[in-house]
C-alpha cells in the first residue's frame, strides 16, 4: 500500500459521498414537492444517509487498513521489539476483568492489540471500549460508555504479594468493586498529602501499599497524570502494571475524509506511541535493582 492508493480510495470515498447526497436530496425535494409529504422526505435523507456510510464503508476498512500498515506499523516498528501488532484485534476481555478493578460494563470492544518490548519491558496494549446499558423510566433502553481509551500492561520491577490498586480521582469506571469483587481491598491512606488529595489508593494488605508506592514513585505518578491528558488507574497484580488510561480516544486513526499530511501524522503518532513508553521511562520500569536483590 502506497499513500498513491490512500489517496485514491480517498477520492472514490467522497465522490460517493458527494453522489449519493446529491441523489438523496434530490429524491427528498420530490417527495416533498409531489406529496406534500415532508415527514417522507425525511425518511428519504435519514435512508440515504444509511445507503451512503454503508457503501463507504468498505472504502473506510480498506483505508484504514492501509494507513496503518503504511504509517502505523512502520512507527511501531521504530520504537519496539518482538513487536506484534494486530490491528482488527484488541485485548481479550477476560484479562481486565480478572483484575477486578474494572467495572466490564455490559458491552466490551477493543482493537489496535501492540505487544513488544520497549528497553527490554514486556508491553500490551490495545484501545478498549465499554459501556453499560441503562433504562430510563420509560423503560426504554441506551448504552452508556463508562470507559473509553487504552489499556496498557508492563512488566513491574518489584515483586509484591497481594494486589494494590491506585485510581486517580475523576476516573469515572468504578474505582473497586467492593461489593461483588471476590478480592476484598482495603483503602489505605499514603503519608503523601497531595498523593491522597488526587488518588484513592485500595490494597489486600497495606505493606504492599507502601512498598510499592515510595515517595519517590508517588511523585513520579503525579507528574505522569499530570502531563498524559485523561483520567488513570493503575492495578499492580501478579507482579505486573495494569493501567487504563481514559481519555476517549482511539488511537492511531485518521479520518478516510481527512487530508493526508505526512509530517502531521507522523507527528501524531509519535505522540500516541510515546504515551505508552513514558510510563517505562518516567516510573523507571527498566531499573531492575529490585528484582535482583529478591
Amino acid at each position: 500500500m502506497t499513500i498513491e492508493d490512500l489517496l485514491k480510495i480517498q477520492k472514490k470515498a467522497k465522490r460517493v459521498y458527494i453522489i449519493g447526497s446529491i441523489i438523496t436530496i434530490i429524491v427528498a425535494l420530490i417527495v416533498a414537492f409531489f406529496t406534500y409529504f415532508f415527514s417522507g422526505a425525511i425518511i428519504v435523507l435519514m435512508f440515504g444517509i444509511i445507503i451512503i456510510s454503508i457503501v463507504n464503508n468498505k472504502n473506510k476498512k480498506e483505508f484504514q487498513k492501509g494507513f496503518k500498515e503504511l504509517f502505523v506499523l512502520k512507527a511501531l516498528q521504530s520504537v519496539f521489539t518482538d513487536l506484534v501488532y494486530k490491528p482488527e484485534e484488541g485485548l481479550d476481555k477476560r484479562i481486565i476483568s480478572s483484575t477486578q478493578m474494572m467495572d466490564m460494563g455490559d458491552v466490551y470492544d477493543s482493537n489496535d492489540y501492540i505487544s513488544g518490548k520497549y528497553k527490554n519491558i514486556n508491553i500490551v496494549q490495545a484501545d478498549v471500549h465499554i459501556k453499560e446499558e441503562r433504562e430510563d423510566s420509560e423503560g426504554h433502553t441506551s448504552y452508556v460508555t463508562i470507559f473509553e481509551g487504552k489499556w496498557m500492561i508492563f512488566d513491574f520491577n518489584k515483586y509484591f504479594m497481594a494486589n494494590v490498586q491506585v485510581c486517580q480521582k475523576g476516573f469515572y469506571n468504578n474505582e473497586v468493586n467492593q461489593l461483588f469483587s471476590k478480592t476484598k481491598y482495603k483503602k489505605v491512606k499514603m503519608e503523601d498529602i497531595n498523593f491522597n488529595n488526587n488518588f484513592k489508593v485500595y490494597a489486600q494488605d497495606e505493606h504492599d501499599a507502601f512498598y510499592i508506592l515510595t515517595p519517590s514513585f508517588m511523585e513520579r505518578l503525579i507528574k505522569l497524570t499530570n502531563s498524559i491528558k485523561g483520567k488513570m488507574l493503575f492495578c499492580f497484580i501478579d507482579d505486573k502494571l495494569h493501567i487504563g488510561l481514559e481519555n476517549g480516544e482511539d488511537s492511531f486513526e485518521h479520518s478516510i475524509f481527512k487530508k493526508i499530511n505526512e509530517d502531521e501524522i507522523i507527528e501524531k503518532i509519535s505522540k500516541e506511541i510515546k504515551i505508552i513508553t513514558s510510563f517505562v521511562d518516567e516510573l523507571s520500569l527498566d531499573n531492575d535493582l529490585f528484582r535482583k536483590e529478591k
